[in-house]
Formats: C-alpha cells, structure tokens, sequence
C-alpha cells in the first residue's frame, strides 16, 4: 500500500486538495452514466453504511451520552472524530423536530465543486452519513435531506435530519424550489406554531 504525496488538508484551500478528489469524481460520474436515476439513492445508502461503521470503529472512543441529552448534543460529541476521518468539521443546531448540520469543508462537495459548479445540492453521501449518525444516536429513525451544498457555490453544506414526516416536507420546499434559508423559516414557523 502506498502512502498519498500530501495528508489531507481543508478543501477550502484549493491549491492543496484532499487527496482523494480525482475518487470522487469518478465515481460521481461513472455513477451518473451507469445509474443516473439512482446516483443520489446509492450515494444515500453508501453513507448509512459508512455511518454505522465509522460509530462501531469508535464506540471505544466515544462516552456514551446521557439518556436525556438532545439529539444535538449526541451528535456535537462525534465532531472531533469526525475531523479525524478527514470529514471535515461540523456544526448541529436544534430546530423543533429537525436538527440542521452545516457541514464545512466536505471533501465530496469540495472535490465535486472541482468538476465545476454543482447546480444542486450533491452530497447525497453525507445526507444518508448524517442520518445514520443521528439514527443510531437516538435509537429512533431518522432521515436527511441536503438543503446547501459547497459545491454549488454556498459557504457549507446544510442538511436537515429528522423523521420522515418531517424530510418529506423539506424534499416538497425543495422542489418549488425554495432556497435553503426559506426552508429554515418555515421548519422554524411549524415549531412555533
């Protein structure tokens, strides 16, 4: 096995990307002729596996949080190893039923945004990721949806996490298409109310 020429740094610096990029790309595109109708589904279910993997090979690592802590705070703990796997950092924020991650320096939209400008959200990869995070943090059954992507020209990429009922909506916000902060507002209005 050989070593990469350079470890892997933020995406944010272009001139020194992630070293696997050229990966991503490949299998975005090799995915988009072989199965355009499915890339995002496959991409979803390959990062609910990975979520499960990455917790098992860290379950020695992580203190388990106590029973009454908040989705939010059960995910906040997965941040440093998270970094550590070359993911990138991110941000959880509570929002009534839902959860929203801004995820920054994802090396799949990083790399993705070297193909040129995406035109919607890609990291169908890091949706399925998060939710199985958050699935197996809860022990209830969650889902995501990416509402931003750092590849189609945004500061971070943005998922919802939450139930079903709740990323059914934000797929019907997506579709009017409303931008990722109208959707925040209206997540935001249905807890108010």
């Amino acid at each position: 096995m050989t070593t990469p020429a350079v470890s892997p740094s933020p995406v944010s610096d272009l001139r020194q990307m992630w070293w696997p990029a050229d990966l991503v790309i490949a299998v975005h595109t090799e995915l988009g002729r072989s199965a355009p109708d499915d890339v995002a589904r496959i991409l979803y279910r390959l990062g609910r596996s990975a979520g499960a993997r990455f917790l098992r090979a860290n379950a020695a690592d992580l203190a388990q949080p106590p029973a009454s802590a908040s989705l939010s705070a059960r995910l906040r703990q997965l941040d440093a190893g998270f970094a550590d796997a070359g993911w990138g950092r991110f941000d959880v924020i509570p929002l009534g039923a839902a959860v929203v991650i801004s995820h920054y320096d994802s090396p799949v939209a990083g790399a993705l945004r070297l193909a040129g400008p995406a035109t919607a959200p890609v990291d169908d990869f890091f949706s399925g990721l998060f939710a199985e995070l958050a699935t197996r943090q809860s022990g209830q059954a969650y889902e995501g949806v990416e509402i931003a992507c750092l590849a189609a020209g945004a500061a971070s990429c943005r998922f919802v996490i939450g139930e079903a009922s709740v990323i059914r909506k934000v797929y019907a916000w997506l579709t009017y298409p409303l931008d990722s902060q109208a959707i925040l507002r209206r997540l935001a209005d249905e807890t108010a109310q």
